[in-house]
């Protein structure tokens, strides 16, 4: 390790640690000012500098493919800027989207030493387990708790978001780190005590998860599950059936089913699903999970509620899943009404108001709302020709993973290859009820690990096997 690092390594060592940590935010005038509007600059700034005066050099990943994929996107969205009603928020979308770019380009490009990489990891997952740990401490000391979106749930103190403001950009960020943790407990780990402390943290995250109380984060998390085994079947499934994994997972899965509301909130999230999916559904999972139909009994959730607090709780999520549905529903319009370039990139808040009142039907009592659909925020504000760019830029990030997980031989870059496929997956599921990709803070993780971990798995292929733990 070189005596003097360069000042990329630094702003890259500090952006792991302090962008998860700190969610403060200000505005200094119509400009905002928060840990990641700072330390991307200053990445930038110290990268061209340190390219400058030699002190890094660059790698030789393919970065061709998704630089096309993020430029196709960028200039449908300069393009969208004549149907703009507001400028302001479409300049601020568009700088916010090219951080990202640069951020990206900059942490897979930049060659790293392995001994970097490795204090990466330290850095951000030591402000992850500060981020868990608090997460934990703020449910049982009841320490600014969200109560949001508490309906149907009778024992749950309140919804835990930690230092990402938002239950539900909290779970996003726990889903990127759950794969990962559960990798390196059952399959990387060979010593008994590493993989059960490892399993602990991984536990500590998954508790977390559901005190978020978020119903799409937790379907999301069985899907990076079910990719996990999908992708490392042999591995994944011998290790976890040795007996002292077992036995965790056990205890764990005990813990969760005794945890405040997990029975009600699943059956709440079933129940949602299918509306969305069917409203016609005859004998569904959830009447079935209910003992519904009018049958006597047969429902595991019969001893959690009798049949009024059953309906109650049933009337209740059908208002939010409507209130969901609208919200897409008028997305979907604007995107219908304005299908070649959209109503203006950062605009669909703008125009909210108008599309509500134009068809009183998608009107929920507000004058600006979410769509809570990144997707349909990106088609309404860009139109069709902006989505499929989009969608575009996260089909190539794809077509790299599986490259990537087809070429890794090294266990830990192959753990790395699923536990990103895996959580990656989540965070692209969620955001079909979220607008998470918009809410820089999550994003700019989102990019910076990804780049990071594409790059460390691009250049261990060059270099001579290591030794494993």
């Amino acid at each position: 390790m070189q005596a003097r690092q360069p000042f990329t390594y630094y702003a890259v060592l500090a952006a792991l640690f302090l962008i998860p940590l700190v969610p403060y935010k200000t505005y200094l005038g119509p400009l905002p000012l928060s840990a990641e509007v700072v330390l991307i600059p200053l990445i930038t700034v110290a990268a061209l500098a340190d390219y400058s005066k030699r002190r890094i050099k660059l790698n030789d990943f393919p970065f061709t493919p998704i630089a096309i994929a993020f430029a196709a996107f960028f200039v449908i969205a300069v393009i969208s800027l004549v149907k703009a009603a507001s400028l302001a928020p479409a300049i601020m979308e568009l700088a916010r989207y090219l951080s990202y770019v640069v951020l990206f380009f900059i942490v897979v490009k930049v060659q790293f030493t392995r001994e970097q990489y490795r204090r990466f990891a330290q850095s951000f997952g030591l402000s992850a387990l500060i981020v868990g740990a608090y997460g934990i401490v703020q449910y049982i000391f009841g320490i600014s708790l969200n109560t949001a979106g508490l309906y149907a749930l009778k024992e749950a103190k309140g919804r835990v978001d930690s230092t990402l403001v938002n239950p539900n950009y909290y779970a996003s960020f726990v889903n990127l780190l759950i794969p990962a943790f559960l990798l390196l407990a059952v399959v990387y780990w060979r010593e008994k005590k590493a993989q059960l402390l490892t399993f602990a943290v991984y536990a500590m995250y998954v508790i977390n998860l559901i005190l978020t109380y978020t119903r799409a984060a937790w379907v999301a998390m069985l899907g990076g599950l079910a990719l996990v085994v999908l992708l490392m079947p042999k591995t994944f499934i011998k290790n976890a059936v040795r007996p002292h994994m077992l036995l965790s997972f056990m205890v764990l899965l005990t813990i969760v089913y005794f945890m405040p509301d997990v029975q009600s909130r699943t059956y709440s999230a079933v129940y949602a699903m299918e509306k969305i999916v069917s409203k016609h559904l005859p004998g569904g999972i959830a009447d079935r999970l209910a003992g519904g139909n009018g049958d006597e009994g047969g429902g595991f959730l019969d001893d959690e509620a009798d049949g009024d607090e059953t309906a109650e709780d049933e009337a209740t999520t059908n208002r939010a899943v409507v209130s969901r549905v609208t919200l897409w529903k008028t997305g979907w319009v604007m995107m219908k009404e304005n299908p070649v370039i959209g109503v203006g990139i950062g605009n669909y808040l703008v125009r909210y108001k108008e599309y509500v009142t134009k068809y009183p039907e998608l009107d929920i009592g507000h004058d600006q709302y979410s769509v809570h659909n990144s997707y349909l925020k990106v088609g309404a504000e860009t139109g069709f020709l902006g989505l499929i760019a989009f969608v575009a830029i996260y089909i190539v990030y794809y077509a790299y993973l599986f490259r990537l997980y087809r070429a890794s031989t090294d266990r830990l870059c192959k753990l790395i290859t699923v536990a990103l496929i895996a959580g990656s997956a989540t965070f692209l599921v969620q955001n079909l009820s979220n607008n998470l990709i918009f809410i820089p803070q999550l994003n700019t993780i989102f990019w910076l690990i990804s780049g990071l971990a594409m790059a460390f798995v691009h250049e261990a292929a060059a270099r001579p096997s290591q030794p494993q733990a």
